[in-house]
């Protein structure tokens, strides 16, 4: 109700952030209508839609009006033309007059006469009325009347643009009144949609940066619950990673990858700083797939996605738009008729498939077992001469039957045979079914919009639940929106207000994942879940199950695990809460001068906590370590008794405040002139901080009391303190301030010039103004050669546009401050007093990692904009990157980061869209977006340590790239099964023989990028009647991965715990003397910790990650309007959706998918497996 109160009363004073002037002044002679329309759309923000085959046709026109009203201009302009028009909410609807029926021609038969409307029942004057099968047509008047003469039986076929064709067949009522819908069909602009910079809104026709726009459309041909699905691959530059929830626009600007991540701006202000709140998604777990996704703004809400990627369209934003810029517009309510608008969305998915594992079957991790326990690897504690019965570990089942012969408990018989029956067993069946579950994602959407002629609404809320593939994970979102308007003052004035709140929270349990994984808790492939009378299964991890029991028989708790136990008892719950307001008032000064003063307040709290409950593995276990047994048999928890609960608690706000005055005048018909300047203050403002409590019951929501200072006994026979409860409290505030302004000036709608400069300030960086604050550049040119004498004639041309630009940017360094960073520690056992750690040394010399961007574009249109390509190229310097260089250890740090290090990239961006078939019933239209993005470290004074300081490492190497992969040169096997290595000189290296820093960098091999340099989509729609079938591409080239390899391998003799790795690698290990000759694989024999790391990092490992996917397939009807309830129903469309329909094609002989690599060895790494989607549009 509180929410409902804030709405209605800010419903009462708001919206908008220009004011869009209903009069036209121009002056032109002979110039075509495309242009005048132009003209039109930038001076009064109304959309113009129209076959352009129209105007390109239509006479050239001579005009001249100053402040004239809109309607009286355009029937000026249209005057002397065969077009008519239509203004409906802010939209010119531009047709053809169709030529009345001479009297000669009109064949006896019965009047038919009656009125057309529109939805709101105003009258549509211009209607296009024909006789099915004739060339027989009238017009309607202007109050919507027509009057036709036709046969019984004849069919009417009512048009007009905009509107969906309506038929009526004649028959005894010849008075009829009609009412036309509007289409939802696509219909050509005039202009391509604007771009939105955040601080303004462009005309396509006069952006000189490089930018691109993907609209609500094309957002909702992808039917994806998912916003970076719905993105990938479509816009040329962009790289979009689903898995890592990450966005890279052109090339990095720093030395770490995935850490220039683009500034996202919604509805003219920046997301929040902190987290995951600059992200367009949220992962609940970690940056793997199949984890809970959360969207952090909701998809239907988004009117358009402007992309801003070179330095003219970035610079307005300065030093945070150094990585490129993502703007989102969000709707905003329309004059006319309200309109409600429902969806409903539901995605399911099975769980990937073990196969994609690569592991090794039963039978072969028995052997592996087998293998280690024979050669000594893995010993039976029970069998040593310091056995503790509290310190050995519980082997497996094969192991312990190994041991019992060893012991001389069984016979090897026996050992053979259970051995053998254990091999046959495979718990991916049960693992299935007890711990994973079909990934259910829904989305359901509401919307009402609607307004008059001074105010306009839109009010919309969603709810998302999203179930991955773990059982007891989940996560679920809400949001509630409103964008609100409302003109003054004759409409010299527009308040505007945009309210969002959204609510997440999210369950995670590590259970599933833990069993798939390389732990103590992990299951072997035998090791089952439940029995065959479907009882859990419980094993002994800590002790073997003699000394468990007997412990168990004292009084402690059970020390027994089980997976599926555990989906109940450890989990954690978070709980977001997010606010965000901005509001704006636009005065308008005169025709040509507005002011804008607006501002931004959002904030975020967060709340996790994570709950291992007493009956939890975890929890039992923490009890048991704390518990004694006294001299009379009695048990003592020297702890309190029950469960852990750990609370994380964030909160953060941001909030900016921005006055601006904007200016646009249009001196004459050559001549237009646009500016605006302005200041604005931000800050942002985060803190964190978490505790742990003991002994928690969560019946009475209580805590157990204990000094963490105080020892206590543990089960072990020694003492341990707890320690400090209490997590770090981080506070950061950082402050900005900024002037900013940019200009623009167009000749003959032909030649554009722009410019803009920043200067900002900012808290965080060093303490001296001059390295502080700094002013940020651009510069750029379109010339719109289409309008030139010798492009005119060419018809077939529709536009052709030339663009340069150039300019500065900045980013904020993610390391380093100019204040020591201090960690408060435990207290000091002699003084009593704090103790503390510099852990960063204060740098007032920081200052912001620059980049100079160089843009060269071309924009083509041909066969009346059947064809649209865009094509840019660039070129980056950066400067001033931090890096770490080494620095006198006698002050405490050997290396310290400094603003040194400096790189250069260039880029190719290809757009190319096609209608290949374009008919009334039919059409297909393709595109192709094609990326290369290259850069190259250029700053020399980086020398790796050592060659194998490059294998892992993330030095920056001169002229090679960042994220570059650095392998050894493998010279296979020798005859003892270990990995032998080369040198530069080709002289073979041991694995027995440790490296120096005599082996260099170029005694490694440089294999190529981890990152894909080309990169694109490939989108196909096909179009029959109502039905539209779109089919989606990816590919990636050019990039190396290494093939995941052995781990979690014993290296050494005697004790080991835990589960093996189970890469089907170690089923081709070598065994005996001869192998080397057909395997890379190290044996056992002689095995040591370089052996395995240099295989694991050999060129033998190398691989092409080129591949080409097929993300989805979709399939969407709309229904036609004959079929719907026209009082009621707008419009209705039903969808289905297959997504990750996995690789058409990859170069690496293994099929493995280089975008899913199974690194870790987990199931979590895996690729999505295909999903099917069912989506439902219903509007009001």
């Amino acid at each position: 109700m509180k929410l409902t109160a804030l709405l209605l009363t800010l419903a009462c004073m708001s919206v908008s952030a220009k004011v869009l002037s209903q009069s036209v002044t121009f002056t032109g002679k002979n110039v075509s209508l495309e242009k005048v329309f132009s003209v039109v759309r930038s001076q009064t923000g109304y959309h113009v839609f129209c076959d352009d085959r129209l105007l390109s046709q239509a006479a050239p026109v001579t005009v001249s009006a100053t402040n004239m009203p809109l309607q009286k201009f355009l029937d000026l302009l249209l005057k002397n033309q065969s077009l008519q028009y239509l203004v409906r909410e802010q939209t010119i609807f531009v047709s053809p007059k169709a030529a009345p029926i001479p009297a000669e021609a009109a064949s006896p038969g019965v009047p038919v006469q009656g009125h057309i409307y529109d939805e709101v029942g105003n009258p549509l004057s211009g209607t296009t009325i024909k006789i099915k099968g004739t060339n027989r047509s009238v017009i309607s008047g202007n109050d919507g009347s027509f009057n036709i003469t036709a046969n019984v039986g004849d069919v009417l076929v009512f048009t007009f643009v905009g509107f969906q064709p309506q038929e009526i067949r004649v028959g005894n009522s010849t008075n009829l009144d009609i009412k036309l819908h509007t289409a939802r069909v696509d219909i050509g602009e005039v202009t391509v949609a604007s771009v939105s910079t955040g601080y303004q809104q462009i005309t396509a026709e006069r952006a000189t940066g490089s930018y691109g726009v993907i609209t609500a459309k094309e957002l909702q041909n992808v039917p994806s619950t998912n916003i970076l699905e719905k993105l990938e691959g479509k816009e040329p530059g962009v790289m979009i990673d689903v898995r890592r929830n990450t966005i890279q626009l052109r090339s990095v600007n720093t030395y770490t990858l995935n850490q220039t991540p683009p500034l996202i701006v919604i509805d003219g202000f920046p997301m929040l700083e902190s987290g995951d709140n600059q992200k367009l998604t949220s992962l609940t777990n970690s940056t793997m797939a199949n984890n809970a996704i959360l969207s952090t703004i909701n998809p239907a809400d988004i009117a358009q996605i402007t992309f801003l990627k070179d330095a003219v369209a970035t610079s307005i934003w300065g030093a945070r738009g150094a990585n490129g810029v993502i703007v989102i517009d969000t709707k905003k309510g329309k004059r006319g008729m309200t309109t409600l608008n429902l969806s409903s969305t539901v995605s399911v998915a099975g769980s990937p498939k073990f196969s994609d594992l690569h592991w090794m079957n039963t039978a072969q991790y028995v052997d592996l077992e087998k293998e280690l326990v024979n050669k000594g690897f893995i010993t039976d504690a029970t069998q040593t001469s310091y056995y503790n019965p509290l310190q050995a570990y519980n082997p497996s089942e094969v192991q312990e039957w190994l041991f019992k012969v060893q012991r001389g408990t069984a016979t090897q018989a026996e050992a053979d045979a259970a051995i053998s029956k254990i091999a046959t067993r495979d718990n991916s069946g049960q693992i299935k079914k007890y711990l994973l579950q079909n990934a259910v994602t829904q989305q359901y959407n509401l919307s009402l919009s609607g307004g008059d002629n001074s105010n306009t609404y839109y009010i919309s809320a969603n709810y998302n639940r999203d179930q991955p593939i773990y059982k007891s994970n989940s996560a679920e979102n809400m949001f509630l929106t409103a964008n609100l308007t409302n003109d003054l003052f004759n409409k010299r004035v527009r308040v505007t207000t945009g309210i969002n709140y959204q609510y997440a929270t999210s369950k995670v349990n590590g259970s599933a994942v833990d069993a798939l994984s390389l732990s103590q808790t992990s299951l072997r492939p035998y090791d089952m879940l439940v029995d065959s009378s479907g009882q859990h299964i419980q094993h002994d991890i800590l002790f073997r199950p003699e000394v468990a029991e007997g412990l168990v028989a004292k009084g402690y708790l059970p020390f027994s695990y089980n997976a599926v136990d555990e989906l109940n008892y450890s989990n954690t719950i978070s709980k977001t809460n997010q606010f965000r307001i901005n509001t704006g008032i636009n005065v308008k000064i005169t025709d040509w001068l507005n002011a804008d003063i607006t501002g931004m307040y959002q904030r975020n709290m967060t709340n996790s906590n994570g709950i291992d409950e007493l009956q939890s593995y975890l929890g039992r276990i923490f009890v048991n370590n704390a518990t004694t047994i006294s001299s009379t048999g009695k048990v003592v928890y020297n702890l309190p008794k029950g469960g852990i609960y750990r609370l994380h608690d964030a909160s953060a706000y941001d909030y900016n405040l921005r006055a601006q005055l904007n200016a646009s005048r249009q001196f004459n018909a050559d001549n237009q002139f646009t500016a605006l300047a302005g200041a604005e203050i931000k800050q942002a403002y985060n803190k964190g901080y978490g505790s742990t409590q003991y002994g928690y019951d969560p019946l009475s929501n209580t805590f157990g009391t204990v000094n963490p200072t105080t020892p206590y006994a543990t089960m072990y026979g020694w003492t341990s303190t707890l320690g400090n409860p209490f997590d770090p409290v981080t506070e950061q505030r950082n402050r900005y301030l900024s002037y900013f302004g940019n200009a623009a000036y167009t000749y003959k709608s032909r030649y554009n010039l722009s410019g803009s400069m920043r200067f900002d300030d900012y808290t965080l960086l060093g303490l001296a103004r001059s390295k502080r604050a700094k002013p940020f550049y651009s510069v750029g040119f379109k010339w719109n050669m289409k309008e030139e004498g010798f492009l005119q004639p060419i018809a077939w041309v529709n536009g052709l546009d030339l663009r340069i630009t150039y300019g500065t940017g900045g980013s904020v360094p993610l390391a380093g401050s100019t204040l020591p960073v201090v960690t408060v520690n435990s207290t000091d056992y002699n003084t009593g007093l704090p103790t503390g750690t510099i852990q960063t040394p204060a740098n007032e010399q920081l200052q912001w990692e620059l980049t100079h961007t160089f843009n060269m574009g071309a924009d083509l249109r041909v066969l009346h904009d059947r064809i649209t390509a865009s094509v840019d190229v660039y070129f980056k310097r950066n400067s001033g990157i931090l890096a770490n260089l080494p620095f006198n250890p006698t002050y405490g740090w050997s290396y310290v980061s400094f603003n040194t290090g400096t790189m250069k990239s260039h880029g190719v961006e290809l757009g190319i869209t096609g209608k290949i078939v374009d008919q009334r019933d039919w059409g297909i239209t393709s595109t192709f977006n094609f990326s290369y993005s290259a850069n190259m470290v250029t700053d020399s004074r980086y020398k790796p340590s050592s060659g194998s300081s490059l294998i892992q490492g993330s030095t920056p190497v001169k002229g090679r790239p960042i994220g570059g992969v650095y392998v050894y040169r493998s010279a296979g096997l020798d005859n003892q099964g270990q990995t032998q290595i080369y040198d530069h000189n080709n002289k073979i290296i041991s694995s027995t023989t440790n490296l120096t820093s005599d082996f260099g960098e170029k005694d490694v091999k440089y294999a190529g990028t981890s990152v894909s340099p080309y990169f694109g989509g490939f989108f196909n729609t096909f179009r029959y009647k109502q039905f539209e079938l779109g089919v989606q591409m990816t590919y990636y080239m050019g990039g190396v991965f290494l093939k995941p390899a052995i781990n979690n391998y014993p290296t050494f003799a005697g004790y080991f715990s835990g589960t093996l790795g189970r890469q089907e690698d170690l089923a081709k290990r070598w065994e005996k003397p001869g192998d080397e000759a057909t395997t890379n694989v190290p044996g056992l024999d002689y095995v040591n910790s370089n052996s395995i790391t240099r295989y694991r990092y050999s060129d033998k490992l190398v691989r092409s990650s080129d591949n080409i996917r097929l993300q989805q397939i979709s399939l969407t009807y709309n229904f036609p309007a004959s079929l719907l309830s026209r009082k009621v129903i707008r419009g209705l469309s039903v969808s289905g959706n297959v997504r990750n329909l996995g690789m058409l094609w990859a170069r690496n002989k293994e099929k493995l998918d280089p975008e899913y690599l199974n690194s870790t060895a987990t199931y979590a790494a895996l690729p999505p497996v295909t999903s099917y989607l069912f989506n439902v549009n219903i509007s009001f």
